[in-house]
């Protein structure tokens, strides 16, 4: 191959490279704070029959696109938020301007989750940001 040639590829190749790609993320240039949230139900500590039913809110100043939940490091689902939550704006004025959609609820089948079991959500922002926002330890009937 010749030197020119092997020149050409690469360049090409290069470009191809540093060409933004749709789903690529992006660099941000402004602080993005953390969201806030909490799991309602269950309760940390609670003995609970499969299937767990698991139901919080989550705020951000971007708004909250979904919550993931995790039963020990495993992505159950992701939860809409779908859930009206007024007494979430009378706490965090804050975010009032992005409507009274704060919740989520889901049925989940813990399969083989028996026992002790963490439950965590992490809430998903506007920018694509993951926090987590809380975490309870819960035992799951066989």
């Amino acid at each position: 191959m010749s030197g020119r040639r092997l020149v050409a590829i690469l360049a090409f190749a290069a470009a191809a490279c540093s060409a933004e790609k749709p789903n690529a993320p992006q660099r941000q240039y402004e602080r993005n704070p953390p969201s806030i949230g909490f799991i309602d139900v269950p309760a940390n500590g609670a003995i609970v029959d499969t299937p767990v039913r698991v139901s919080g809110w989550a705020v951000d100043e971007s708004g909250v696109t979904g919550v993931r939940i995790y039963f020990d490091d495993e992505l159950m689902l992701t939860a809409p938020i779908v859930t009206p939550r007024p007494d979430i704006d009378a706490h965090y004025p804050q975010f009032k301007n992005q409507g009274p959609i704060h919740g989520f609820e889901s049925m989940i089948d813990a399969g083989s989750h028996a026992g002790y079991t963490v439950i965590r959500a992490v809430a998903i922002d506007g920018k694509g940001a993951q926090s987590q926002i809380y975490t309870v330890t819960v035992k799951i009937r066989e």
